[in-house]
């Protein structure tokens, strides 16, 4: 593939980004690219959430003869592997939402920069159509990075949001179970002091 090709396939707009252009695409081409992976996981988490707790509740019940610190602790650790996969990508994306803007204003002020030297060189009238050029740079690269870095921060909020409802949905119901294995244990006690205190009264 020639560098000729590839220019002439390229858009005139692109080409009048200047050297932010190719910064900013790589930007949208990595935000799109985490999206569609983090939205294929969100489909496939959703689908799949009463088996992910199955397997967290099974190794609950499978450590229920431990104290309740350890096996809450024990938990607490396959949950945090388990967590892992679902905020992965969410801190590229946040990344890619902070910088976009950052180099759409670079870009904007080289577009002024080259405005400002066309004037600069300029003996005659300054006309409109000398500094077209640059203010279309210094324009088009802010809108660029602003349009990439929208959607970038607006799909880390929802996946990271997804995630911290999935996470604390399990971390609820497993201190239930937990809890249960207590409340399970106690109970015989319970009944027996019960029954001497009745067999004392009658």
């Amino acid at each position: 593939m020639s560098p000729e090709w590839l220019t002439f396939a390229l858009p005139d707009w692109f080409s009048q980004m200047g050297l932010m252009a190719w910064p900013l695409a790589i930007c949208s081409v990595l935000a799109v690219a985490v999206g569609l992976e983090r939205l294929v996981f969100t489909a496939r988490a959703a689908s799949k959430t009463k088996m992910h707790y199955e397997r967290l509740a099974d190794y609950l019940r499978a450590n229920k003869g431990h104290p309740k610190a350890v096996r809450d602790e024990l938990v607490g650790l396959a949950l945090n592997d388990f967590r892992r996969p679902y905020y992965s990508g969410i801190k590229l994306l946040r990344l890619i939402g902070m910088i976009s803007p950052i180099i759409g204003l670079l870009g904007t002020i080289l577009g002024i920069i080259a405005a400002f030297r066309v004037i600069s060189v300029q003996t005659g009238p300054v006309s409109p159509a000398l500094i077209a050029d640059g203010l279309w740079e210094a324009m088009l690269t802010t809108a660029a990075g602003l349009m990439i870095a929208l959607p970038a921060l607006l799909m880390a909020h929802f996946f990271s949001a997804f995630s911290d409802r999935q996470l604390e949905r399990f971390c609820l119901e497993l201190n239930r179970l937990s809890l249960s294995f207590e409340m399970a244990k106690t109970r015989p006690a319970r009944e027996v002091v019960t029954l001497n205190t009745e067999a004392r009264r009658s």
